[in-house]
C-alpha cells in the first residue's frame, strides 16, 4: 500500500458531504469530453451538480463519464439507489420528496421507507453477476468496475431489505439501538473514546452555536451562523432535515442505508453530518431580485427550501439525461463505481497503461486480501466502449488530509491526460496558522511541481476566481463566542507548461544536475519523515502546543519511493544512476532522522522492488556470496536465495482480541513489522494486513501461501495475518513455522510477482533525448533559481551569424517562452514556469555551433510587465482556460441591488481580493503590480455595479488608457457564482473599433451612454491597459454559448489576443450579438448596439492564502460596520456640462482640458 497501515479504531460514515456541490467539467473546452474520477468520490452532490450545469448550451452535447472511488461500500450503495431511481420509468417530480428523505433523514415514512425497499429488492435481483447487471436496465449507465465492488454492493442491498424480516422483538431492538446510537453520537461518547467525548462536552460548553454548514453561504457565511446552527441542532434532535424542531409522529422508520457500513452493524454517521453542507445557501440569503429583503430577515424554512429547490433542479437534469438513452442507444452519462482504496486504484489504472493486464496485484483497500482485477468487458482489450484509465479530470475531495498531499501528487499524476484544460483538484485544510502548505508539500512549491509535473494554476497566476475568503471568517456575534473552524483551501493543479500557446509536449523532460537533484530529494525525504526528528518534533510541539499523532502519519518509505518512481520518467536518463547513488549515500548517513536508520533495509529493499536503485548488498552476487558464508539456520536449505522475501506473520486471535479496546481507545495507530537480532533492529513499514487463515504449500524455497480471508474482518474469528507486525503486540520467533513463514513471493502471486511487473515499469525512464529544460536550484536544494535551454544551431543561416560574430537576443513572448533571435531567423523557446527575459544570459560556442540560453525564474509575487495573465489556448479545434474556470451565466442567480443596506457583504466580499502585502502599497495610477492595478479597478467596477460606492450604478464602464478608451463594458446583472462562492458581474463588451458600422450604432446611443452619471471612466496604466484585454478574451470564453467559426479571427490571424493595439478590438467576433436579447431587455435605449456587444463573466481576483497573508476581517466584525470604500487609482467622472454636442467617434474619447475631475493620489 502506498500509505502506511493504520489500525482504524471504530471509523465515522460520511454518508452526505459537508462541502457545497462544484461543477466537475469547469476547466474543460466546451466541446471535450469529461473523463472524470472522483476519488474518495462520498455521495453523488458534484456529479448531478455537474450533469446540472452540463444540461444547456454547448456542453449540453459533452459525453460525461464518471468513475467513483470510496473506501466505504455504504456510501456507494446509497448512490447507486438514488441514480437507479432517477433512471425508472414515471414522474421524478412525484418521487423527488421521497428521494430527498431517502438520502438525508435519519428516519423516513412509510412511503419512503417503501420505496427505498422496494427499489433495493429490485437491485439484488439484477445484482447476482456482472452479466446480469451490465445486461440489466441500469448497466448502460451505472457500471461497476470490478465484481468484488457488485458484490460488496449486493451484500449492503440485501442488509437493507433484511430490516424489514426482523421479528417484532428483532425490530424493537432494532430501532431502540438506532436510536440510542444517534444520540451517543450527538451527545455521548461511549462508542467512539473519552477523546471524543471530551471533544463534545467542550464545545457544548464553551459554544451557544454548534454550526457545521454555515461556509456552504460563502460570501454570506457571517449571516448563515444562527440559521445552520440551528437546524445541526433539529436534524440530529429529530433525524429529519427540516425547520420544525418536532419530527412528525408518521417519520418513525429508522433508514436502513444509515446502519451498515465500515463501523459495523451500527448507526455511525459523524456527528458533524448537516445536509446543508451540501448545498448553496447564498441564493436563499441573497437578496433575490425585486427583493429589498436583508440577509439577517432569511429564515431556516427559507434556507431548507431553496435546498430542496436546488436538489429538484439537479435531479431533474440527471433524470432527463438518463431517461433519454437506453441500452441500445450511446450513453451520454455513464457512472462506474469502484469500493476500495483510492492510491491502489490509481496505481492499479497506471499498472493497466502499461501492461493493458486487467489483473493487478494492487490489493483493493487496506485490511483486504483481494487485489484489484478490472472487468474486460469495460477494460480488457477489444471492449466495445472501453472504460477510461486516464482522466482529464480528478477531484481527490479531502483526501490530502488522510493519506497525505505527496502520496495523490505521486499517484495521480500518471494517470491525468496531457492536455492544457486536464486538472486535479485537491481539498486541503490548515488547521493552525502554522500549517502551512509548504510544510505538507514537503518542499517548495515550484521545486515540487517541477518534480512531479504538477503545478496549482493559482500559484503561477497569483489569484484564484474561487473566494476561500469566508473560511477565514472567526465569527462573534452577540451570546455567542468565536467559533475556529479550519480553513479549507481548493486548489486545481494543472500540469506544468500547459499555460504556454506554444507547448506541444507536456512532458517535456527537465534536467537537474545529479549533486542538486539528489539534494533537493533528500529534502524531500527528511521533511516527509519530520516526526523522526525527535528535535524538529519538540520545536513543532512548543510551537503549536500540540504533538504529532499517528492520524498526521501519512508517509512510509514505499511513499517516498513513489515520489522517486515519479521523478524517475521526468527527468533526462544520463545522470539516474550517478543521483541515485548520492541519494542513497546522503540517507545512509543521515543522523537528524534519530529513527531513520531503523528504516534502513525497508528504504533498501522499496528502492530494489521498484527497480528505482539496487543497494550493493542487494545485488545477487553479494546475496549469494552472503548466503554461502552464513548459512543462516532458518535459510540452510535454501538453494538460492533472492535479494528479497516475504515474511507472513499469524497472530492468533486469542493473543489479538485483549488488545483491541486499547488500540480503540489509541485512535489510528500505525502498524509496522519489527525485525530484531541479538544486536540488530530493522523496521518495515510497508505491509499488508488481513484478517483470515494461512494454507501453506510446499517446503523451504519452493514454499508458497494462499489466504483465505474472513470477510467479518476483526468482527470475525479468523487470526490476524500480516506482512509484518508491531512486535510488542505480538512476539513470535522467525523459525516458528506455525506463525512465520518466510516466502519468495507474496502469497496468492502469480506466475509473475507484482515486484518484477514494477520494475519493468518504473524501470523505463521517460525520456532519454530531445529538449530539455535543465534546472538550477539554490546552494540548499530547495528551491529553483534558473532555466538553461541548450540550442543547437542547425539553420545554415543561423550557423552564417553565429560564425560571424553575431549576438543572440531574445524577446519575451509570453510569462513562459522568448523568442531567440540570431541574425534574421528565430527560435521560440518554452519553459516549464515564468521567466525573466530581461535578465538572460548566453554561454555561445561558436565552433561547436550552440548557444545556452539562461533564464531566471520569475516567481516573486507582484510584477509590472505580468504578461498573458490569463491565458487562452487552442487545444484541438477548442479554446482552453488554464486559470479561470467557466462559469454558465444563465444559471448563475442573479441578486438585487435595490437595497444597499442588504449589499454591506459585497463590499466585504471584493475587498478579499487584496493580500496584506497589496493592502500596504500606496495607491496610484500604477503601483508596479500589474495584477493589483486589475484588481483595484475590479473592485471600483463591483462597488459602483452593486451600488455601494456611488449611490445608483452607471449605465457602463469605459476603460481608457490616457483618456482614450480602448472598451466599454455593460453590466446587466450582478450574479452569484454559487459553487465558487463568489460573484460574478453579467457583462456585454463592446470593444474599440474604427468600423463604420460599430461607429453609427454607437452614435445613436451616444446621448444615453455619455450623460451625466451613467459613464464611469477608468483610468489605467500601459501594462493594465494589456492585462485587460487579455482578461476580457478569457472573460469572453469562459460564458461562452456560441462556437467559435472556422474563419474566426483568432484562427486566421494566429493570435490570442488579437491586437494589444488600444483602438483594435482583442476580442474575435464570433460571439457579437448572440443572446443580446437580455442586454436589450435591460437596456432598450442602447438597442443599436446589440449586433457588436459579446457576453463576458468577469469575477473578482482573489489572492490565494496558501500563498500569502489576507487578513483585516475582524476589525470589520468588531464593530459591525463595512469597510468604506476607498478612492480608485484613477477615477474619472464623465460630466454632462463638458460632453461635446458633436457626434464622438466609437469608444474614441477626444483629451478634452479641464472637462474631467480625477480622485485618488
Amino acid at each position: 500500500m502506498a500509505h502506511p497501515v493504520l489500525w482504524r479504531a471504530k471509523p465515522f460514515f460520511y454518508p452526505i458531504g459537508n462541502t457545497s456541490a462544484v461543477c466537475l467539467t469547469q476547466d474543460l473546452c466546451p466541446s471535450e469530453r469529461a473523463d472524470v474520477l472522483l476519488l474518495g468520490c462520498g455521495d453523488p452532490r458534484h456529479i448531478l451538480y455537474t450533469v446540472y450545469t452540463n444540461s444547456t448550451g454547448l456542453q449540453a452535447s459533452r459525453k460525461l463519464d464518471f468513475t467513483c472511488c470510496d473506501m466505504e461500500s455504504a456510501v456507494i450503495a446509497r448512490n447507486a439507489i438514488l441514480f437507479t431511481l432517477l433512471a425508472d420509468k414515471g414522474a421524478v417530480q412525484n418521487i423527488v420528496p421521497q428521494i430527498w428523505n431517502i438520502f438525508f433523514h435519519f428516519y423516513l415514512d412509510k412511503a419512503s421507507h417503501d420505496l427505498l425497499i422496494s427499489q433495493c429488492k429490485k437491485l439484488v435481483e439484477l445484482s447476482s453477476d456482472l452479466d446480469s447487471w451490465h445486461n440489466g436496465p441500469y448497466g448502460h449507465f451505472l457500471r461497476m468496475c470490478t465484481r468484488d465492488t457488485l458484490a460488496e454492493l449486493r451484500r449492503l442491498w440485501q442488509l437493507y431489505v433484511k430490516t424489514t424480516t426482523f421479528s417484532p422483538d428483532e425490530a424493537k431492538s432494532f430501532e431502540a439501538a438506532y436510536a440510542a446510537d444517534i444520540k451517543t453520537t450527538k451527545y455521548s461518547t461511549k462508542a467512539f473514546g473519552s477523546a471524543y467525548s471530551a471533544d463534545v462536552k467542550a464545545s457544548k460548553a464553551k459554544f451557544h452555536l454548534m454550526s457545521t454548514s454555515n461556509h456552504a453561504a460563502g460570501p454570506l457565511s457571517y449571516y448563515a451562523l444562527t440559521i445552520t446552527a440551528d437546524h445541526y441542532n433539529i436534524y440530529w434532535d429529530t433525524g429529519v432535515c427540516s425547520a420544525v424542531p418536532k419530527r412528525p409522529s408518521k417519520v418513525s422508520y429508522p433508514n436502513p442505508t444509515l446502519v451498515y457500513s465500515l463501523a459495523g452493524d451500527r448507526f455511525a454517521v459523524h456527528h458533524a453530518t448537516d445536509p446543508l453542507s451540501c448545498f448553496h445557501l447564498a441564493e436563499a440569503l441573497a437578496p433575490a431580485v425585486g427583493s429589498t429583503r436583508h440577509p439577517e430577515q432569511v429564515t431556516l424554512t427559507d434556507v431548507v427550501n431553496v435546498c430542496k429547490t436546488q436538489f429538484s433542479r439537479w435531479y431533474t437534469s440527471v433524470s432527463e439525461v438518463l431517461r433519454r438513452q437506453g441500452p441500445s442507444s450511446s450513453s451520454s452519462l455513464i457512472v462506474r463505481c469502484f469500493v476500495g482504496d483510492a492510491l491502489s486504484l490509481c496505481q492499479a489504472f497506471g499498472y493497466y497503461n502499461s501492461t493493458r493486464s486487467v489483473s493487478t496485484s494492487f490489493p483493493v483497500a487496506p485490511w483486504k486480501h483481494a487485489r484489484i482485477a478490472f472487468d474486460p468487458n469495460a477494460y480488457g482489450i477489444g471492449a466495445q466502449s472501453p472504460a477510461p484509465t486516464t482522466f482529464n479530470v480528478i477531484d481527490t475531495s479531502n483526501l490530502l488530509d488522510h493519506v497525505g498531499i505527496l502520496n495523490v501528487l505521486a499517484a495521480t499524476s500518471p494517470i491525468l491526460q496531457r492536455t492544457s484544460s486536464a486538472a486535479l483538484y485537491t481539498e486541503c485544510r490548515y488547521d493552525s496558522p502554522e500549517d502551512t502548505f509548504t510544510q505538507q508539500l514537503c518542499g517548495d512549491i515550484a521545486a515540487i511541481g517541477l518534480l512531479l509535473g504538477l503545478i496549482p494554476a493559482s500559484f503561477v497566476s497569483q489569484f484564484m476566481n474561487r473566494s476561500s475568503m469566508h473560511e477565514l471568517v472567526q465569527v462573534s456575534k452577540e451570546d455567542s463566542d468565536v467559533i475556529n473552524n479550519p480553513r479549507h483551501e481548493r486548489l486545481a493543479w494543472k500540469l506544468l507548461g500547459g499555460a504556454g500557446k506554444d507547448v506541444t509536449d507536456l512532458d517535456r523532460p527537465i534536467d537537474i544536475a545529479p549533486k542538486q537533484l539528489a539534494g533537493v530529494l533528500f529534502n524531500v525525504y527528511l521533511d516527509m519523515f519530520f516526526y523522526q526528528n525527535l528535535a524538529r518534533s519538540m520545536t513543532m510541539i512548543k510551537r503549536t502546543s500540540s504533538s504529532v499523532t499517528f492520524s498526521d502519519i501519512h508517509y512510509h518509505r514505499r511513499s517516498f519511493v513513489d515520489i522517486l518512481s515519479v521523478v524517475k520518467r521526468r527527468v533526462i536518463a544520463d545522470s539516474w544512476a550517478l543521483t541515485m547513488s548520492m541519494l542513497y549515500d546522503k540517507i545512509s548517513a543521515d543522523r537528524t532522522l534519530q529513527m531513520g536508520r531503523n528504516f534502513y533495509l525497508d528504504l533498501c529493499c522499496q528502492l530494489h522492488l521498484h527497480g528505482i536503485f539496487t543497494a550493493d548488498m542487494l545485488s545477487l552476487p553479494k546475496v549469494q556470496e552472503a548466503h554461502q558464508l552464513s548459512r543462516s539456520i532458518i535459510l540452510r536449505n535454501w538453494k538460492t536465495l533472492p535479494p528479497t522475501l516475504c515474511v507472513v506473520l499469524v497472530v492468533p486471535r486469542d493473543r489479538l482480541q485483549p488488545l483491541f479496546p486499547a488500540l480503540d481507545q489509541a485512535g489510528s495507530a500505525v502498524l509496522q513489522c519489527e525485525v530484531k537480532g541479538v544486536k540488530t533492529l530493522q523496521t518495515f513499514s510497508c505491509i499488508n494486513v488481513v484478517f483470515g487463515t494461512v494454507k501453506i504449500s510446499g517446503k523451504v524455497d519452493g514454499k508458497t501461501a494462499a489466504i483465505d480471508e474472513d470477510t467479518n474482518g476483526r468482527y470475525g474469528t479468523s487470526p490476524l495475518v500480516k506482512l509484518g507486525l508491531d512486535l510488542a503486540l505480538f512476539h513470535a520467533d522467525m523459525g516458528d513455522e506455525q506463525l512465520v513463514h518466510i516466502l519468495r513471493q507474496r502469497p496468492d502471486a502469480g506466475p509473475e510477482s507484482l515486484e518484477e511487473k514494477n520494475m519493468q515499469i518504473d524501470g523505463r525512464l521517460m525520456k532519454t533525448s530531445g529538449v530539455c529544460t535543465f534546472v538550477t536550484l539554490d546552494g540548499e536544494c530547495k528551491k529553483p533559481l534558473s532555466f538553461t535551454t541548450h540550442v543547437d544551431i542547425v539553420e545554415p543561416e543561423m550557423k552564417a551569424s553565429l560564425a560571424s560574430g553575431a549576438l543572440p537576443t531574445v524577446n519575451q513572448v509570453s510569462n513562459h517562452s522568448i523568442v531567440m533571435v540570431l541574425g534574421d531567423h528565430s527560435v521560440q523557446l518554452p519553459f516549464p514556469l515564468r521567466v525573466d527575459g530581461k535578465n538572460v544570459k548566453f554561454r555561445v560556442a561558436r565552433k561547436s555551433l550552440y548557444i545556452d540560453v539562461i533564464l531566471p525564474l520569475k516567481l516573486a509575487l507582484g510584477g509590472a510587465d505580468m504578461m498573458d495573465m490569463f491565458p487562452v489556448i487552442p487545444q484541438g479545434g477548442d479554446l482552453a482556460l488554464w486559470n479561470m474556470h467557466r462559469v454558465n451565466l444563465d444559471q448563475c442567480t442573479p441578486f438585487s441591488i435595490a437595497e444597499k443596506k442588504a449589499l454591506s457583504w459585497v463590499t466585504l466580499h471584493v475587498s478579499f481580493m487584496m493580500s496584506d502585502r497589496e493592502k500596504g502599497i500606496p495607491r496610484g495610477l500604477t503601483t508596479g503590480s500589474t495584477l493589483l492595478d486589475v484588481k483595484r479597478t475590479l473592485r471600483l467596477i463591483f462597488l459602483y455595479a452593486s451600488g455601494m460606492a456611488d449611490g445608483n450604478p452607471p449605465l457602463c464602464y469605459a476603460l481608457q488608457e490616457e483618456q482614450s478608451i480602448f472598451a466599454m463594458l455593460y453590466i446587466t446583472d450582478l450574479r452569484l457564482d454559487l459553487s465558487s462562492h463568489t460573484i460574478v458581474a453579467d457583462v456585454w463588451v463592446m470593444p474599440s473599433s474604427s468600423l463604420s458600422e460599430k461607429v453609427e450604432a454607437f452614435s445613436k446611443v451616444s446621448r444615453h451612454v455619455m450623460s451625466s452619471g451613467n459613464m464611469k471612466q477608468l483610468e489605467v496604466a500601459v501594462e493594465e491597459r494589456k492585462a485587460w484585454m487579455h482578461l476580457l478574451v478569457a472573460a469572453t470564453e469562459r460564458c461562452r454559448t456560441w462556437e467559435h467559426k472556422t474563419n474566426c479571427e483568432y484562427r486566421v490571424k494566429g493570435a490570442i489576443p488579437l491586437t494589444f493595439e488600444p483602438d483594435e478590438s482583442a476580442i474575435c467576433s464570433c460571439g457579437a450579438g448572440v443572446g443580446a436579447e437580455a442586454f436589450v431587455k435591460k437596456y432598450p435605449m442602447l438597442g443599436p448596439l446589440a449586433p457588436h456587444v459579446t457576453r463576458a463573466a468577469i469575477s473578482p481576483l482573489f489572492a490565494p492564502s496558501y500563498m500569502e497573508r489576507v487578513s483585516g476581517l475582524e476589525d470589520v466584525i468588531a464593530t459591525k460596520t463595512s469597510p468604506t470604500p476607498a478612492p480608485a487609482a484613477a477615477e474619472i467622472n464623465c460630466c454632462q456640462s463638458t460632453i461635446s454636442d458633436q457626434i464622438v467617434p466609437f469608444l474614441t474619447s477626444p483629451r478634452q482640458e479641464g472637462c474631467f475631475n480625477r480622485t485618488g493620489k
